[in-house]
């Protein structure tokens, strides 16, 4: 497949018009490293060229894939890259049987990426003689995490076609990301003042000063106990969220120097493609909306504390406020000339940093699948995301499903952040989890 021949063909433009959720999500490159990454663990070996082939044919399927974001002070824009085959941006790592598949992965999450210079996407293929490990990284800049999950399933679907048919090529969507044409057909006001922004609250104890070594602390529950678990949860009539915010918001607590229990706040991410007409978006990018979670840890047992969540996550679940927000905070920011936003999230960052406080987030990226996703005939056996790093104070709380193993992570810079507190923290929650089956 020659892409460039198919972008003429296609008649895909050489330049695409950035939207609110785009230069939203390049402010937040200054609070985090803007790496969202998938793990796929395979049941034997995939071939690495048709892997190219399907990473060729996604940059024409969702050609924001195919390009680099371009930083005109005024209006910037996303510009199609014709340099994409020499990039490296997909390389094979051979393990030996002495090699640690952990380690490799690893290192692999923690290396860094250029969101200017670099490709949307990239990926590592780690081999060992029994099974390929996929590690996926893809940049925030284009879309969120749901976009990740999507992006995943569009590459399984081109790989099992062109082994089919090599010559597959896919039809492009080079409109699909036009959101304010949805927005409208929705009868969603694009005018509106974003809710003016939540007081930050209080997070872990941090070192001040640049970030160093990116590092990830996971943890897995894995298929037959996170069955047993959730359907009790289910019982109980709560949902996996409630329970995850109650461990996420007495873990972050017990972390915590010197705060006041009832200031314990947490920043929950909310897909709002749900509020969509079909549940979901007509192309790859960013469509998050966020709510705030305050609850007094002073007193009360877990269970006490899952069931305040729970009345409190009730009445946002269908709150289509959160859509209109995140809709009016887009249009805001691509109403403004990207210099002033820059400038404005400098001005955060730098505010956050002497006030020593950042609310931590939580973002549930949900079921990675509802079924065993096949790469042609290889099946993907585990997966798992893997959240951006926040610069500290920063700090984000990921979690992800698939085939009923749920993973929670949270990635961090050393130099900033001691590594015990985060493990400490994850152990807890998983503690309290796990004694909620009673």
């Amino acid at each position: 497949m020659n892409v460039s021949e198919v972008n003429q063909n296609m008649a895909i433009p050489q330049r695409l018009p950035a939207n609110g959720s785009d230069r939203f999500n390049y402010m937040v490159s200054y609070l985090s490293d803007c790496q969202l990454q998938m793990v796929l663990e395979m049941e034997g070996h995939v071939n690495q060229q048709r892997l190219l082939q399907a990473m060729e044919a996604s940059t024409i399927a969702e050609p924001i894939i195919g390009c680099r974001f371009i930083k005109d002070s005024v209006r910037p824009y996303w510009e199609r890259r014709s340099d994409l085959a020499s990039s490296g941006w997909c390389s094979l790592q051979l393990l030996s049987e002495s090699d640690s598949e952990e380690k490799a992965i690893q290192e692999w999450l923690s290396s860094p990426i250029d969101i200017d210079a670099d490709a949307m996407v990239k990926m590592r293929i780690l081999r060992t003689s029994a099974r390929d490990i996929i590690c996926i990284k893809l940049n925030h800049l284009c879309s969120d995490g749901a976009g990740l999950i999507e992006y995943v399933h569009l590459l399984a679907s081109l790989y099992s076609e062109l082994a089919k048919n090599p010559r597959y090529v896919p039809k492009s969507n080079p409109e699909g990301r036009d959101q304010s044409r949805l927005f409208k057909e929705m009868g969603i006001p694009n005018g509106g003042m974003p809710q003016a922004p939540e007081p930050q609250g209080p997070t872990l104890p941090f070192t001040p000063g640049e970030p160093a070594k990116r590092r990830q602390a996971i943890r897995r529950i894995p298929r037959e106990e996170w069955l047993e678990l959730a359907q009790g949860f289910k019982q109980k009539g709560f949902t996996v969220n409630d329970v995850l915010l109650a461990a996420y918001m007495r873990a972050l607590y017990q972390q915590m120097e010197n705060v006041p229990a009832e200031q314990v706040k947490v920043m929950v991410t909310v897909n709002v493609r749900k509020f969509l007409p079909k549940g979901k978006a007509e192309a790859i990018y960013n469509l998050s909306g966020v709510v705030h979670a305050t609850m007094n840890q002073a007193t009360g047992t877990f269970a006490d504390k899952v069931k305040e969540v729970a009345e409190f996550m009730k009445n946002q679940r269908d709150n289509k406020e959160i859509l209109h927000d995140a809709v009016n905070t887009f249009a805001n920011v691509e109403n403004l000339e990207f210099h002033h936003t820059l400038k404005i999230i400098q001005d955060v960052r730098k505010q956050i940093v002497e006030d020593g406080k950042s609310t931590p987030i939580l973002s549930n990226f949900g079921m990675i699948s509802t079924s065993q996703i096949t790469f042609d005939d290889v099946k993907v056996a585990g997966a798992y995301i893997v959240s951006p790093a926040y610069y500290a104070p920063g700090l984000m709380l990921g979690v992800s499903t698939y085939q009923d193993c749920i993973t929670l992570n949270i990635s961090f810079f050393e130099s900033n952040t001691d590594i015990g507190l985060i493990e400490k923290l994850l152990d807890s929650m998983i503690e309290e989890i796990k004694s909620y089956r009673e």
